[in-house]
């Protein structure tokens, strides 16, 4: 380990690098580290050293920069032998997180050989006398920060309390009023671009991963927007154990209608395979979709000596076969042929805008998908996968389905909604790369696989694949074979059959 100073009148000849932070990017941009700068200059020329040009600058919070990849880059730097000394030109700049201050400079900096030098208070880490005053600069910076925290909390808590609004910057839609109290308020400039997110997520086949790459919006910012009920006309805001929710000013008529927030929430939902812990690197296509005949949900259970996943039968079952569990990808590759062999072209989209909204509407087809429904809870209900009250509750709904297909049609899709679906469900999937982007397609579209042993018995589409007509284009029930599916015949009602 390189030596390290005892005292400032041993740093001279030194080699340094620079610390500079702001709390966030707009002081940055606003305010800039010309301040920082100087005192650093300053410090270079009193003491002779040798400035490599290497600075590390961030807009960060001070409390937590230490997980930044600044931090992490800085560190790398330093045990690389780099550089020797670190300076940050304030003692607030560095960070207001005491424990990792000296978590940093005790485990990894000195470790390193480097030091950090405070130039306004002349403060050098490795020299002993400075270590109470590091602490105390440490201590105070944190304390000073935490305070301020307090102070902005209670200032919003009480802006939520007269106002009904939740503070903070606004998010994109919205704009603080001119005048005071500077409230929220709807800006009819940029609402626009915010529903339409939620208007292209509720279609179900678009990740916000392709949202952001479209849009130009970072995705952890859309994940945002489309979970925040602002939209939707609540205003909420957090305060200890619990939240605080406010109808707001524009709750009567929302930007976000209550039926297109419930539609992203199912579809959020649906984009949620389940618990536990994740295996790094592995995206199960078929997560959560795969069914026994005999109603049992098929489980994901470790990987065969070559590496490939598997599944795993819960009970011993006759059309699961002798095999305990089967490969993963053992029903993939069939998927993956009806996806392939899927045709949306102008014409075939047309075709099916013309036919849901014709007279004679498929509405044997509706039946059909009903009854089939009926008969997978009846086996759910008897493998006891579910309660019996929720087999009662979701055997009602699917009575009241079927009553309502005798009484009226059921309100169609406009055209251009369906055809905006289809187009955006064979767009994403031809640029889909990676097993991440797959399965979030075949989800969209698969609402349950029914398996025997290997042989994919059939396959229920989403609600929304099939209001949105994919059912007549691509066969709700299909059997499998080795090239992929077999088409399926529904009869003299017009399906077509892909090959």
């Amino acid at each position: 380990m390189k030596p390290l100073p005892r005292s400032l009148d041993e740093v001279g000849g030194l080699r340094v690098a620079r610390w500079i932070r702001e709390s966030s990017q707009g002081q940055y941009d606003r305010f800039g580290p010309a301040s920082q700068r100087e005192q650093q200059d300053r410090f270079i020329e009193r003491h002779g050293l040798l400035d490599t040009g290497l600075v590390y600058q961030v807009a960060h919070s001070g409390t937590t920069v230490w997980r930044s990849t600044t931090m992490t880059d800085m560190v790398e730097a330093a045990r690389s032998g780099g550089f020797d000394l670190l300076l940050t030109g304030y003692s607030d700049r560095w960070q207001r997180n005491l424990r990792r201050t000296l978590e940093i400079l005790e485990d990894q900096l000195h470790p390193a050989g480097v030091a950090l030098v405070m130039c306004d208070r002349k403060i050098l880490s490795s020299d002993p006398h400075d270590y109470d005053e590091l602490v105390s600069e440490a201590a105070g910076a944190e304390r000073y920060s935490r305070r301020l925290s307090e102070r902005i909390t209670d200032g919003y808590a009480e802006k939520f309390k007269q106002h009904d609004d939740p503070g903070g910057h606004a998010a994109l839609g919205f704009r603080r009023s001119p005048e005071r109290p500077h409230t929220l308020e709807i800006d009819p400039a940029t609402i626009g671009r915010a529903v339409g997110l939620f208007e292209r997520y509720s279609l179900g086949n678009v990740s916000d991963r392709q949202l952001a790459a479209d849009t130009g919006l970072e995705a952890t910012r859309i994940r945002g927007i489309l979970m925040n009920p602002l939209y939707n006309g609540w205003v909420r805001r957090y305060r200890g154990s619990g939240e605080s929710r406010r109808p707001a000013p524009w709750r009567a008529n929302p930007p976000v209608s209550d039926a297109l927030w419930a539609r992203v929430e199912e579809v959020r939902r649906s984009k949620t395979r389940g618990g536990g812990p994740r295996r790094s690197g592995y995206v199960d296509l078929l997560g959560g979709l795969l069914f026994c005949v005999c109603g049992r949900r098929l489980r994901s259970d470790g990987t065969f000596a070559d590496g490939r996943h598997r599944k795993l039968h819960p009970d011993p079952c006759p059309a699961w076969g002798d095999r305990a569990r089967l490969a993963g990808d053992t029903w993939e590759a069939p998927i993956n042929a009806q996806m392939a062999a899927l045709e949306l072209d102008n014409g075939t989209i047309a075709e099916v805008v013309a036919a849901l909204g014709s007279a004679d509407r498929p509405v044997k087809l509706d039946r059909a998908r009903l009854e089939r429904a009926k008969r997978e809870l009846a086996l759910e209900h008897a493998a006891e996968a579910i309660t019996d009250g929720e087999y009662l509750e979701r055997l009602a709904r699917l009575r009241g389905e079927v009553a309502a297909l005798d009484q009226e049609a059921r309100p169609g899709i406009p055209p251009d909604r369906i055809a905006e679906w289809l187009r955006m469900l064979g767009s994403t999937w031809r640029q889909a790369e990676l097993r991440e982007e797959q399965a979030e397609v075949l989800h969209a579209i698969y609402d349950r696989i029914t398996v025997s042993g290997a042989t994919i018995v059939s396959a229920r589409l989403t609600p929304a694949a099939y209001s949105h007509g994919l059912a007549l284009v691509l066969p709700e029930v299909v059997r499998a074979r080795p090239t992929g599916f077999e088409p399926a015949t529904f009869g003299s009602g017009g399906r077509r059959s892909i090959h």
